[in-house]
């Protein structure tokens, strides 16, 4: 083994033995992996099951970096972010994980390496949130008009527009005759602030939280990694790896499960001993709080606010759809009654297509489900701008057209005096809006859309005090 290589494998060994000795709750978890020398990665990653370590990047951290890396590898395994990533962009992924990790190790008195992510504004969030907000920050900034900026034929295409927004003000500040702002291959070398103040601190990495780099320079950004520990190549970190990655643990859903599950018990396990020793992070307790009430999937709210009170009967008179493609002939669930639904569309401002998409197909689903009949969807930001109809047998498609203010009354108006049948009311909206006018003659839910944290704000207040979920998790 190479001088290098023994270094770094004593120096890690050390770090672990040292976070074991006075850091109980993080010296549980990273005893339940193994460590693994390896160049497959530019800095470290975890699998869940093994700490890669590159000995190129080892070398380059003080002692007290390289315990922080090894706690932010160890909070990843404890967070289930290698079984969450749900087919997210892998690079976004660790992004938003690294956001969600590096508040609370700096809350304890970590020292962050030079250049990884950090905002305090994503303190407290998980890595979901943080990557849909962040998925609707880069959605607003291409929408909105560049008629006010001056080109710059000078400027590489691939710079984040995020660099110059997230620095923040007081860092020190290159010379004139410098570069004003780092190339995304060579990361900022400035000093790391730790102390945020409660401010936006950016330390060079923000540049690439979304950017894909080129396959060379980010091997393993999804999927299980392998030693290599004969390359020679020299990987160059990108931001969201100056702390390590995460890594898909396992492809199989059963796997995940009880990846899952090994998770979930030496969490608590190595909670249990560092709160008997006072030794507990504060943000350990909100995680526990997480995976004790977990979110519930609004899916399953949609379809059983659309089923309320309904009796239902099996006939052969309505063949079960969803088999019809394998030849096989099975009966249907049927409500013993009449449905349609009512769904308005608030078409003002950016809609979430991705969320509008996922509640047509569900709507559909309950369709061929027999859970509906009818559908009647009513579009419209300040008034009412068109009105579709299905019915069972049709392909739900919404196309929604619009822009401008808000105003739903009209559309909930339109509702009450032209579809007097109607059974339940649903409405795809992001919320913001004045007086929603008289409740409606059946019951309404709200597919509410947005920022996460506003959103669970606003489904707390629905008109009417209606019921509300949130489908931007989509």
């Amino acid at each position: 083994m190479r001088d290098i290589d023994q270094l770094a494998t004593d120096r890690v060994l050390k770090a672990r033995g040292e976070l074991i000795l006075t850091r109980r709750f993080y010296g549980v978890l990273v005893s339940n992996v193994e460590p693994v020398l390896s160049r497959a990665h530019p800095t470290m990653a975890t699998d869940g099951k093994r700490h890669f370590f590159n000995p190129d990047f080892i070398a380059t951290l003080t002692q007290q970096e390289l315990l922080t890396v090894q706690a932010h590898e160890s909070e990843h395994d404890a967070r289930h972010h290698g079984t969450r990533r749900s087919g997210r962009d892998a690079v976004k992924w660790n992004v938003a994980c690294g956001y969600a990790i590096n508040v609370d190790l700096v809350d304890q008195g970590f020292k962050l390496p030079t250049g990884a992510l950090i905002d305090a504004k994503y303190r407290g969030m998980s890595a979901e949130d943080i990557y849909r907000s962040r998925e609707l920050d880069e959605a607003a900034q291409k929408q909105q008009p560049d008629d006010h900026t001056e080109p710059d034929d000078e400027q590489d295409d691939g710079e984040s527009d995020d660099a110059s927004a997230d620095h923040t003000e007081g860092e020190d500040e290159p010379a004139d005759d410098e570069n004003e702002e780092p190339s995304e291959d060579e990361p900022d070398s400035g000093d790391q602030e730790n102390d945020m103040d409660g401010e936006h601190v950016d330390t060079g990495g923000a540049s690439g939280d979304g950017d894909e780099p080129s396959d060379d320079t980010m091997p393993g950004a999804a999927g299980n990694g392998e030693s290599d520990q004969d390359s020679p190549v020299h990987l160059e970190p990108q931001p969201h790896q100056v702390c390590g990655e995460v890594l898909d643990s396992v492809e199989d859903a059963s796997e995940m499960a009880d990846e899952d599950i090994k998770w979930e018990r030496i969490t608590r396990e190595a909670a249990t001993i560092a709160a008997a020793r006072g030794e507990l992070p504060g943000h350990v307790t909100r995680e526990i709080e997480r995976a004790n009430n977990p979110t519930r999937n609004w899916r399953d709210e949609l379809r059983e606010f659309c089923e309320q009170g309904a009796q239902r009967i099996e006939t052969w008179n309505r063949p079960n759809r969803r088999f019809a493609a394998r030849r096989q002939i099975l009966p249907s669930s049927q409500k013993d009654g009449i449905s349609k639904a009512a769904i308005v569309i608030d078409t003002s401002g950016s809609i979430d297509e991705l969320a509008l998409q996922a509640v047509c197909n569900e709507v559909q689903g309950l369709m061929d489900d027999g859970v509906i009949d009818d559908v009647v969807v009513v579009y419209g930001d300040v008034r009412v701008t068109r009105v579709d109809e299905f019915s069972d047998g049709d392909q739900i498609e919404f196309d929604p057209r619009g822009g401008g203010g808000t105003n739903l009354k009209p559309l909930f108006q339109h509702v009450t005096e032209n579809v007097e049948d109607a059974s339940v009311l649903i409405c795809f909206t992001a919320l913001d809006n004045g007086d929603p006018g008289p409740e409606p003659h059946c019951p309404a839910l709200f597919a509410v859309t947005g920022y996460p944290s506003r959103v669970r704000e606003l489904i707390k207040n629905c008109p009417w005090g209606a019921r509300g979920i949130d489908v931007g998790a989509h």
